[in-house]
Protein backbone atom coordinates (compact mmCIF):
# COMPACT_ATOMS: atom_id res chain seq x y z
CA UNK A 1 0.00 0.00 0.00
CA UNK A 2 0.94 3.62 -1.11
CA UNK A 3 2.03 6.06 1.55
CA UNK A 4 2.11 10.08 0.74
CA UNK A 5 4.46 12.01 3.58
CA UNK A 6 3.60 15.70 2.78
CA UNK A 7 6.27 18.46 3.90
CA UNK A 8 5.74 22.11 5.22
CA UNK A 9 7.92 23.07 2.12
CA UNK A 10 5.80 21.50 -0.55
CA UNK A 11 8.31 18.47 -0.95
CA UNK A 12 6.23 15.19 -1.01
CA UNK A 13 7.93 11.58 -0.33
CA UNK A 14 5.80 8.42 -1.72
CA UNK A 15 6.70 5.03 -0.21
CA UNK A 16 5.34 1.65 -1.12
CA UNK A 17 6.59 -0.65 1.28
CA UNK A 18 7.53 -4.29 0.07
CA UNK A 19 9.53 -6.35 3.16
CA UNK A 20 9.26 -9.58 0.87
CA UNK A 21 12.60 -8.05 -0.92
CA UNK A 22 15.97 -7.12 -0.26
CA UNK A 23 16.27 -4.33 -1.96
CA UNK A 24 15.10 -0.94 -2.40
CA UNK A 25 14.98 1.89 -5.08
CA UNK A 26 14.46 4.93 -4.54
CA UNK A 27 14.26 8.69 -7.03
CA UNK A 28 14.49 12.32 -6.64
CA UNK A 29 12.05 13.27 -9.46
CA UNK A 30 12.58 16.97 -10.46
CA UNK A 31 9.53 18.54 -12.47
CA UNK A 32 12.21 20.10 -14.95
CA UNK A 33 12.82 19.20 -18.52
CA UNK A 34 12.90 20.32 -22.02
CA UNK A 35 9.77 21.79 -22.02
CA UNK A 36 10.86 24.03 -19.12
CA UNK A 37 13.27 25.32 -21.35
CA UNK A 38 13.69 28.49 -24.34
CA UNK A 39 15.29 28.46 -27.35
CA UNK A 40 18.41 29.63 -25.53
CA UNK A 41 18.63 26.99 -22.89
CA UNK A 42 17.24 24.38 -24.65
CA UNK A 43 19.02 20.88 -23.37
CA UNK A 44 20.29 22.78 -19.82
CA UNK A 45 17.65 20.11 -18.16
CA UNK A 46 19.82 17.14 -19.14
CA UNK A 47 23.20 18.94 -19.10
CA UNK A 48 22.39 19.66 -15.52
CA UNK A 49 21.54 15.81 -14.94
CA UNK A 50 25.07 14.85 -16.27
CA UNK A 51 26.84 17.34 -14.60
CA UNK A 52 25.22 17.10 -11.01
CA UNK A 53 27.81 13.83 -10.44
CA UNK A 54 30.97 15.66 -11.64
CA UNK A 55 31.90 16.63 -7.76
CA UNK A 56 30.76 17.93 -4.40
CA UNK A 57 32.62 19.69 -1.86
CA UNK A 58 33.08 15.80 -0.28
CA UNK A 59 33.30 13.92 -3.17
CA UNK A 60 35.30 13.54 -6.58
CA UNK A 61 33.40 12.60 -9.83
CA UNK A 62 35.38 9.03 -9.13
CA UNK A 63 34.30 8.79 -5.71
CA UNK A 64 31.03 8.99 -6.31
CA UNK A 65 30.50 6.61 -8.86
CA UNK A 66 33.43 4.29 -6.26
CA UNK A 67 30.75 4.91 -3.44
CA UNK A 68 27.63 3.44 -4.94
CA UNK A 69 29.50 0.56 -6.84
CA UNK A 70 31.67 -0.12 -3.50
CA UNK A 71 27.92 -0.70 -1.81
CA UNK A 72 26.90 -2.69 -4.98
CA UNK A 73 24.40 -0.09 -5.78
CA UNK A 74 22.73 0.92 -9.31
CA UNK A 75 22.86 4.53 -9.53
CA UNK A 76 21.52 6.61 -12.64
CA UNK A 77 19.72 9.53 -13.70
CA UNK A 78 17.87 10.27 -16.88
CA UNK A 79 15.21 13.43 -18.12
CA UNK A 80 12.29 13.27 -20.30
CA UNK A 81 10.45 16.27 -22.01
CA UNK A 82 9.05 17.25 -18.42
CA UNK A 83 11.09 15.68 -15.76
CA UNK A 84 14.46 14.35 -14.79
CA UNK A 85 15.04 11.89 -12.08
CA UNK A 86 17.89 10.74 -10.03
CA UNK A 87 17.62 7.13 -9.04
CA UNK A 88 19.29 4.57 -6.65
CA UNK A 89 18.87 0.78 -6.02
CA UNK A 90 20.72 -1.03 -3.43
CA UNK A 91 20.42 -3.97 -1.10
CA UNK A 92 18.64 -2.83 2.06
CA UNK A 93 21.74 -3.13 4.44
CA UNK A 94 23.04 0.49 2.60
CA UNK A 95 20.05 2.21 2.13
CA UNK A 96 20.87 4.97 4.70
CA UNK A 97 24.09 5.29 3.43
CA UNK A 98 22.61 5.37 -0.24
CA UNK A 99 20.47 7.87 0.14
CA UNK A 100 22.68 10.15 2.44
CA UNK A 101 25.33 10.04 -1.19
CA UNK A 102 22.64 10.68 -3.15
CA UNK A 103 21.15 13.64 -1.28
CA UNK A 104 23.69 14.80 -0.97
CA UNK A 105 25.16 15.01 -4.59
CA UNK A 106 21.42 16.22 -5.24
CA UNK A 107 22.10 19.48 -3.01
CA UNK A 108 25.77 19.92 -2.81
CA UNK A 109 27.00 19.41 -6.35
CA UNK A 110 30.09 22.20 -7.25
CA UNK A 111 29.61 22.16 -10.88
CA UNK A 112 33.26 23.27 -11.23
CA UNK A 113 34.50 24.48 -14.63
CA UNK A 114 37.08 21.83 -15.71
CA UNK A 115 34.49 19.35 -14.65
CA UNK A 116 31.72 20.78 -16.70
CA UNK A 117 33.95 21.21 -19.91
CA UNK A 118 34.73 17.47 -19.54
CA UNK A 119 31.30 16.42 -19.68
CA UNK A 120 30.27 18.87 -22.13
CA UNK A 121 32.49 16.47 -24.42
CA UNK A 122 30.51 13.56 -23.38
CA UNK A 123 27.44 15.26 -23.63
CA UNK A 124 27.87 16.10 -28.00
CA UNK A 125 29.21 12.61 -28.30
CA UNK A 126 25.43 11.69 -27.01
CA UNK A 127 24.15 14.23 -29.54
CA UNK A 128 25.98 12.81 -32.27
CA UNK A 129 25.47 9.34 -31.34
CA UNK A 130 22.01 10.36 -32.07
CA UNK A 131 22.53 11.07 -35.15
CA UNK A 132 23.54 7.34 -35.95
CA UNK A 133 19.95 6.05 -34.44
CA UNK A 134 17.55 6.84 -37.26
CA UNK A 135 14.76 6.01 -34.63
CA UNK A 136 16.03 8.60 -32.38
CA UNK A 137 15.76 11.21 -35.18
CA UNK A 138 12.34 9.91 -36.06
CA UNK A 139 10.76 10.50 -32.64
CA UNK A 140 12.38 14.18 -32.71
CA UNK A 141 11.31 15.21 -35.97
CA UNK A 142 7.50 13.89 -35.12
CA UNK A 143 7.81 16.15 -32.09
CA UNK A 144 9.07 19.12 -34.11
CA UNK A 145 6.30 18.33 -36.99
CA UNK A 146 3.58 17.80 -34.39
CA UNK A 147 4.54 20.72 -31.73
CA UNK A 148 6.95 23.16 -34.21
CA UNK A 149 8.22 26.55 -32.09
CA UNK A 150 7.21 24.65 -28.98
CA UNK A 151 8.73 23.50 -26.06
CA UNK A 152 7.49 20.01 -26.98
CA UNK A 153 8.97 20.08 -30.67
CA UNK A 154 12.63 20.62 -29.17
CA UNK A 155 14.79 18.19 -28.25
CA UNK A 156 15.90 16.90 -24.21
CA UNK A 157 19.40 16.94 -25.27
CA UNK A 158 19.34 20.13 -27.30
CA UNK A 159 21.57 21.51 -29.91
CA UNK A 160 25.03 21.27 -29.40
CA UNK A 161 26.23 25.44 -29.59
CA UNK A 162 23.71 25.38 -26.18
CA UNK A 163 25.75 22.80 -24.70
CA UNK A 164 29.09 24.30 -25.61
CA UNK A 165 28.04 27.30 -23.85
CA UNK A 166 26.71 26.38 -20.72
CA UNK A 167 28.17 27.39 -17.63
CA UNK A 168 28.38 27.12 -13.74
CA UNK A 169 26.05 30.25 -13.82
CA UNK A 170 23.57 28.53 -16.16
CA UNK A 171 22.94 25.62 -14.27
CA UNK A 172 22.85 27.15 -10.25
CA UNK A 173 19.88 29.90 -12.26
CA UNK A 174 18.08 26.97 -13.91
CA UNK A 175 18.41 24.98 -10.31
CA UNK A 176 17.33 28.08 -8.44
CA UNK A 177 14.06 28.46 -11.05
CA UNK A 178 12.81 24.63 -11.21
CA UNK A 179 15.08 22.64 -8.26
CA UNK A 180 12.88 23.65 -5.81
CA UNK A 181 10.68 22.00 -2.50
CA UNK A 182 7.20 22.38 -4.26
CA UNK A 183 9.12 20.67 -7.18
CA UNK A 184 10.05 17.52 -6.01
CA UNK A 185 8.90 14.08 -5.49
CA UNK A 186 10.92 11.71 -2.92
CA UNK A 187 9.53 7.98 -4.32
CA UNK A 188 10.71 4.77 -2.62
CA UNK A 189 9.92 1.34 -3.07
CA UNK A 190 11.20 -2.20 -1.39
CA UNK A 191 12.32 -3.22 1.57
CA UNK A 192 12.04 0.71 3.67
CA UNK A 193 8.82 1.56 5.61
CA UNK A 194 7.53 4.83 5.47
CA UNK A 195 8.79 5.79 9.15
CA UNK A 196 12.16 4.77 7.96
CA UNK A 197 12.07 6.65 4.59
CA UNK A 198 10.79 9.81 6.51
CA UNK A 199 13.18 9.62 8.46
CA UNK A 200 15.90 9.99 5.94
CA UNK A 201 14.27 12.49 4.40
CA UNK A 202 14.72 14.96 7.15
CA UNK A 203 17.80 13.49 8.11
CA UNK A 204 19.35 14.21 4.78
CA UNK A 205 17.57 16.23 2.26
CA UNK A 206 14.52 18.25 3.76
CA UNK A 207 16.39 21.25 4.94
CA UNK A 208 19.18 21.17 2.31
CA UNK A 209 16.75 22.04 -0.86
CA UNK A 210 15.53 25.31 -1.97
CA UNK A 211 12.18 26.85 -1.03
CA UNK A 212 11.65 29.04 -4.06
CA UNK A 213 8.48 28.88 -5.65
CA UNK A 214 8.13 27.41 -8.55
CA UNK A 215 6.65 28.59 -12.00
CA UNK A 216 3.67 27.08 -13.15
CA UNK A 217 3.80 24.89 -16.33
CA UNK A 218 2.50 26.59 -19.74
CA UNK A 219 -0.66 24.66 -21.69
CA UNK A 220 2.08 23.66 -24.62
CA UNK A 221 -0.60 22.03 -26.79
CA UNK A 222 -0.95 23.04 -30.11
CA UNK A 223 -0.35 20.56 -32.21
CA UNK A 224 0.17 21.60 -36.23
CA UNK A 225 -0.21 18.59 -39.15
CA UNK A 226 2.88 18.18 -40.71
CA UNK A 227 5.40 15.98 -42.48
CA UNK A 228 9.18 15.82 -41.77
CA UNK A 229 11.83 14.44 -44.11
CA UNK A 230 15.31 13.90 -43.11
CA UNK A 231 17.13 12.20 -46.39
CA UNK A 232 20.72 10.33 -45.15
CA UNK A 233 22.39 7.42 -45.73
CA UNK A 234 20.94 4.52 -43.62
CA UNK A 235 20.85 1.12 -44.57
CA UNK A 236 17.31 1.42 -42.84
CA UNK A 237 14.78 3.73 -42.98
CA UNK A 238 12.39 4.63 -40.27
CA UNK A 239 9.21 6.43 -40.70
CA UNK A 240 6.82 7.82 -37.27
CA UNK A 241 3.01 8.51 -37.57
CA UNK A 242 1.50 10.16 -35.42
CA UNK A 243 -1.80 11.70 -33.95
CA UNK A 244 -2.81 14.07 -31.60
CA UNK A 245 -4.41 12.23 -28.55
CA UNK A 246 -4.65 12.19 -24.98
CA UNK A 247 -3.01 13.86 -22.04
CA UNK A 248 -1.16 12.37 -19.05
CA UNK A 249 -3.56 10.73 -16.87
CA UNK A 250 -6.21 11.14 -18.66
CA UNK A 251 -9.70 9.36 -18.05
CA UNK A 252 -9.42 7.28 -20.87
CA UNK A 253 -5.88 6.12 -21.04
CA UNK A 254 -6.86 2.86 -20.41
CA UNK A 255 -9.04 2.82 -23.28
CA UNK A 256 -6.31 4.20 -25.44
CA UNK A 257 -3.51 1.66 -24.03
CA UNK A 258 -5.83 -1.26 -24.97
CA UNK A 259 -6.57 0.07 -28.77
CA UNK A 260 -2.58 0.45 -28.94
CA UNK A 261 -1.75 -3.31 -27.47
CA UNK A 262 -4.76 -4.57 -30.11
CA UNK A 263 -3.53 -2.68 -33.27
CA UNK A 264 0.16 -2.37 -32.66
CA UNK A 265 1.56 -3.14 -29.22
CA UNK A 266 2.75 -6.90 -29.71
CA UNK A 267 3.24 -9.77 -32.40
CA UNK A 268 -0.59 -10.88 -32.38
CA UNK A 269 -1.37 -6.86 -33.35
CA UNK A 270 -2.91 -5.99 -36.82
CA UNK A 271 0.10 -3.84 -38.06
CA UNK A 272 2.82 -6.65 -36.87
CA UNK A 273 0.60 -9.49 -38.17
CA UNK A 274 0.03 -7.40 -41.49
CA UNK A 275 2.79 -5.68 -42.08
CA UNK A 276 5.53 -7.88 -40.85
CA UNK A 277 4.32 -11.52 -41.04
CA UNK A 278 1.76 -11.44 -43.61
CA UNK A 279 3.95 -9.06 -46.28
CA UNK A 280 7.34 -9.02 -45.01
CA UNK A 281 7.62 -4.96 -45.43
CA UNK A 282 8.90 -4.01 -42.13
CA UNK A 283 11.54 -5.19 -39.44
CA UNK A 284 9.98 -3.63 -36.60
CA UNK A 285 6.87 -2.18 -36.77
CA UNK A 286 4.50 -0.83 -33.54
CA UNK A 287 2.41 1.82 -32.26
CA UNK A 288 2.89 3.52 -28.83
CA UNK A 289 0.56 6.44 -27.03
CA UNK A 290 3.10 9.54 -25.48
CA UNK A 291 1.76 11.55 -23.08
CA UNK A 292 2.28 14.82 -21.59
CA UNK A 293 0.75 17.12 -18.88
CA UNK A 294 -1.23 19.26 -21.36
CA UNK A 295 -0.90 17.34 -24.62
CA UNK A 296 -0.29 14.00 -25.97
CA UNK A 297 0.07 11.87 -28.98
CA UNK A 298 -0.41 8.30 -30.58
CA UNK A 299 2.12 6.83 -32.81
CA UNK A 300 2.94 4.44 -35.60
CA UNK A 301 6.39 3.16 -36.17
CA UNK A 302 8.15 1.30 -38.48
CA UNK A 303 11.78 0.01 -39.66
CA UNK A 304 11.92 -0.52 -43.81
CA UNK A 305 14.06 -0.59 -46.64
CA UNK A 306 13.42 2.32 -48.20
CA UNK A 307 11.84 0.85 -51.73
CA UNK A 308 9.20 -0.23 -49.84
CA UNK A 309 8.47 2.86 -48.73
CA UNK A 310 5.24 3.41 -50.45
CA UNK A 311 3.87 -0.27 -49.97
CA UNK A 312 3.86 0.31 -46.22
CA UNK A 313 2.54 3.50 -45.99
CA UNK A 314 -0.66 2.53 -48.30
CA UNK A 315 -0.51 -1.26 -46.04
CA UNK A 316 -0.46 0.96 -43.28
CA UNK A 317 -3.55 3.28 -44.38
CA UNK A 318 -5.55 0.51 -45.50
CA UNK A 319 -5.51 -1.30 -41.55
CA UNK A 320 -6.65 2.18 -40.11
CA UNK A 321 -9.16 2.36 -42.44
CA UNK A 322 -9.88 -1.34 -41.97
CA UNK A 323 -10.26 -0.36 -38.37
CA UNK A 324 -12.36 2.53 -38.51
CA UNK A 325 -15.01 1.02 -40.89
CA UNK A 326 -15.00 -2.23 -39.23
CA UNK A 327 -13.93 -1.42 -35.31
CA UNK A 328 -12.21 -3.95 -33.37
CA UNK A 329 -13.38 -7.81 -32.70
CA UNK A 330 -14.43 -9.16 -29.40
CA UNK A 331 -11.10 -11.62 -29.86
CA UNK A 332 -8.72 -8.89 -29.90
CA UNK A 333 -10.44 -6.79 -27.84
CA UNK A 334 -10.44 -9.20 -24.77
CA UNK A 335 -6.84 -10.49 -25.34
CA UNK A 336 -5.23 -6.94 -25.61
CA UNK A 337 -6.88 -6.42 -22.13
CA UNK A 338 -5.50 -9.51 -20.38
CA UNK A 339 -2.10 -8.13 -22.11
CA UNK A 340 -2.46 -4.81 -20.21
CA UNK A 341 -3.23 -6.34 -17.23
CA UNK A 342 -0.94 -9.07 -17.28
CA UNK A 343 2.37 -6.15 -17.72
CA UNK A 344 0.95 -4.13 -15.02
CA UNK A 345 1.03 -6.98 -12.53
CA UNK A 346 4.54 -8.15 -14.03
CA UNK A 347 5.72 -4.23 -13.49
CA UNK A 348 4.95 -4.74 -9.97
CA UNK A 349 7.30 -7.73 -9.42
CA UNK A 350 10.06 -5.16 -10.16
CA UNK A 351 10.64 -2.41 -7.44
CA UNK A 352 12.26 -0.09 -9.63
CA UNK A 353 9.28 0.15 -11.95
CA UNK A 354 7.17 0.88 -8.85
CA UNK A 355 9.59 3.36 -7.53
CA UNK A 356 9.28 4.95 -11.31
CA UNK A 357 5.52 4.82 -11.82
CA UNK A 358 4.70 6.49 -8.60
CA UNK A 359 7.36 9.53 -9.04
CA UNK A 360 5.75 10.29 -12.34
CA UNK A 361 2.67 9.93 -11.25
CA UNK A 362 3.07 12.09 -8.18
CA UNK A 363 4.95 14.56 -9.50
CA UNK A 364 2.78 15.03 -12.84
CA UNK A 365 -0.62 14.26 -11.65
CA UNK A 366 -0.24 14.52 -7.35
CA UNK A 367 -2.06 11.28 -7.09
CA UNK A 368 -0.26 8.07 -5.80
CA UNK A 369 -0.26 5.06 -8.36
CA UNK A 370 -2.56 2.05 -7.19
CA UNK A 371 -2.18 -0.70 -9.62
CA UNK A 372 -5.62 -2.61 -8.42
CA UNK A 373 -7.35 0.69 -9.60
CA UNK A 374 -5.49 0.68 -12.92
CA UNK A 375 -6.53 -2.81 -13.49
CA UNK A 376 -10.10 -1.98 -12.77
CA UNK A 377 -9.76 1.09 -14.83
CA UNK A 378 -8.95 -1.43 -17.81
CA UNK A 379 -11.81 -4.14 -16.52
CA UNK A 380 -14.07 -1.22 -16.79
CA UNK A 381 -13.17 -0.53 -20.70
CA UNK A 382 -15.87 -2.04 -23.09
CA UNK A 383 -15.46 -2.64 -26.53
CA UNK A 384 -17.86 0.20 -27.40
CA UNK A 385 -15.31 2.39 -25.99
CA UNK A 386 -12.32 1.48 -27.86
CA UNK A 387 -14.26 1.80 -31.27
CA UNK A 388 -15.37 5.44 -30.25
CA UNK A 389 -12.08 6.23 -29.23
CA UNK A 390 -9.71 4.92 -32.47
CA UNK A 391 -12.20 6.98 -34.59
CA UNK A 392 -11.95 9.93 -32.84
CA UNK A 393 -8.07 9.57 -33.11
CA UNK A 394 -7.44 7.93 -36.39
CA UNK A 395 -8.59 11.60 -38.56
CA UNK A 396 -6.21 11.91 -41.38
CA UNK A 397 -6.48 15.61 -41.63
CA UNK A 398 -4.69 15.64 -38.34
CA UNK A 399 -1.46 13.00 -38.78
CA UNK A 400 1.98 14.20 -38.79
CA UNK A 401 4.45 11.81 -40.22
CA UNK A 402 8.32 12.01 -40.33
CA UNK A 403 10.68 9.72 -42.71
CA UNK A 404 14.60 8.95 -41.88
CA UNK A 405 16.46 7.49 -44.36
CA UNK A 406 17.51 7.06 -47.88
CA UNK A 407 15.34 9.04 -50.96
CA UNK A 408 12.29 6.89 -50.63
CA UNK A 409 11.24 8.41 -54.21
CA UNK A 410 7.83 8.95 -53.44
CA UNK A 411 6.00 11.47 -52.29
CA UNK A 412 4.81 10.53 -48.49
CA UNK A 413 2.72 13.14 -47.50
CA UNK A 414 0.13 12.98 -50.77
CA UNK A 415 -0.11 8.78 -49.84
CA UNK A 416 -1.08 9.37 -46.33
CA UNK A 417 -3.42 12.34 -46.88
CA UNK A 418 -4.78 11.31 -49.83
CA UNK A 419 -8.14 10.07 -48.99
Amino acid sequence: MNELIRYPNGLRLVVDYNPSVRSVAFGIWVGAGSTKETQQNNGISHFTEHVMFKGTDRYTAFDIANTFEGMGALVNAFTSKEGTCYYVKSVDEYTEKCFSTLAHIFTHSSFDADELDKERKVIVEEINMGEDSPEDICYDMLAQAMYPDAPLGRTILGPIDNVQRFTRYDVLAYMDQYYNADNIVVSVAGNLGAKEADKLVRTYLLGEIRTNKTPASANVSTEKSNVAMRIKDFEQSNIGISYPSLPFHHPRTSVQSVFSILFGGGMSSRLFQRIREQLGLAYSVYSTPLSYTHSGNFNIMLNITAANTQKVLEAVKKEIADIVATGVNAEEFHRAKIQLKSALVFSEENIQNIMTSQGKLMLYAGELYNVDKRIAEIDAVTQTDVNAFLRELLIPEKLCAAYVGKDPETDIEAILKKS
